[in-house]
């Protein structure tokens, strides 16, 4: 697992860089409108912010047009992208419901040490590879929930 590094990037950069990964990887395009759509805030508040990543060299951005990542931030937010989904799958491995999963990931992609996430994705690759650990993990969800 990569990690970001940088005493810059705060945890509303992350936010930015990720949604702007996701939606290129979605719809090939970054839209301020819907930029501001996923993350609920108003079109002028992206505006703002897309201008201090595009003076740190995150993105490249035309008023009025689409947003590019760089190679910086495409990266980083291709690292915050595949810790939110790494961290939603072993919430959900343990049963907890998509909806909270989600929230609780976005919430945890920011602050956990890499050395632990390295220990969920190792955990899930177990879960996947032993036949048995599907049986373990049906009883332990069974538990959970007395």
């Amino acid at each position: 697992m990569m990690t970001v590094n940088s005493p810059k990037i705060t945890r509303s950069v992350e936010d930015y860089l990720e949604t702007m990964y996701s939606l290129e990887q979605e719809k090939g395009t970054i839209r301020v409108k819907d930029v501001a759509q996923n993350l609920g805030i108003k079109p002028p508040s992206v505006v703002e912010a897309v201008k201090k990543l595009s003076q740190m060299n995150m993105v490249s951005y035309e008023r009025y047009g689409t947003i590019k990542l760089k190679d910086e931030g495409f990266r980083i937010g291709e690292i915050i992208s595949g810790r939110h989904q790494l961290l939603k799958d072993f919430l959900m491995l343990l049963g907890v419901d998509e909806e909270v999963a989600e929230k609780d990931a976005c919430s945890m992609e920011h602050v956990m040490d890499v050395s632990t996430l390295n220990k969920f994705k190792k955990f899930i690759e177990f879960t996947d590879a032993h036949t048995d650990a599907y049986d373990f993990i049906e009883q332990y969800r069974e538990y959970s929930k007395k």
